[in-house]
């Protein structure tokens, strides 16, 4: 690797402080140039949208056709990174607060208020949490993830539920229950998943792609299926 690139490396690791970041020698320095004038653009993005949040933070990369409603309600960091068409509406109590080095990439939809009959609350992304292409996190009760955490392409998180025990009335016109979801620290979310409201995922729980979660996931716990249930634990090949 080249004095250029090892100097990138280490200002990314200190902008996300991430001592895990690195760029595979394998590259070519075409490509790492191309990448570097995309982020430029990107960086440039940022800057209005750091205006516009009264974050006043840099970096931040924002990416094409990205839509940002109530950007007031928007807290950002250093590092983080929104990808192409993703689309974060932040009317609430909370809002969305992205900690450093966040990524949410091609796509993504974080929603707190969608109805003006009833203020929502909000999500809040710890450091380094990535988010993968066409996720949807309906934050109308409060939805936290912690540090580290990585979430698979096209997951849905959804804080709210409709209720629906009376069969003459209309399921829209009854209202909903909101109780919120936390999903721990360094915890992997496989794609495709669904996270349902009132769910707490501890730390370091593996959610297997495809699974439904409706209940609390133990700390460290491997969980899968429909609905999802615990199949062991990391660090131990014994099944529960």
């Amino acid at each position: 690797m080249t004095a250029k690139p090892r100097a990138l490396v280490r200002l990314v690791r200190r902008i996300k402080r991430d001592d895990a970041f690195d760029i595979d020698p394998a590259i070519r320095a075409g490509s790492l140039a191309s990448l570097l004038g995309r982020r430029t653009v990107m960086a440039l993005r940022g800057l209005v949208l750091a205006l516009r949040s009264r974050s006043f933070v840099a970096p931040v990369f924002v990416g094409r056709g990205v839509v940002v409603t109530d950007a007031a309600r928007l807290r950002l960091s250093p590092g983080v990174t929104i990808g192409d068409y993703c689309r974060l509406d932040c009317t609430g109590r909370l809002g969305i607060v992205m900690g450093r080095g966040v990524t949410l990439r091609r796509g993504t939809h974080i929603e707190v208020t969608s109805v003006l009959r009833q203020v929502a609350e909000g999500c809040i992304l710890g450091d380094r949490v990535g988010i993968s292409e066409g996720c949807f996190i309906g934050a109308k009760a409060p939805v936290r993830i912690g540090d580290d955490t990585i979430v698979g392409p096209h997951v849905l998180i959804v804080a709210e539920n409709h209720v629906f025990a009376d069969p003459v009335t209309p399921v829209r016109s009854q209202g909903v229950t909101r109780e919120g979801i936390e999903i721990g620290r360094d915890c992997w979310i496989g794609g495709g998943a669904k996270i349902l409201d009132g769910v707490h995922v501890g730390d370091g729980a593996v959610i297997g792609a495809g699974a439904v979660v409706a209940h609390d996931v133990e700390p460290l716990a491997v969980a899968v299926g429909v609905p999802a249930r615990a199949v062991r634990r990391r660090g131990t090949d014994a099944a529960e």
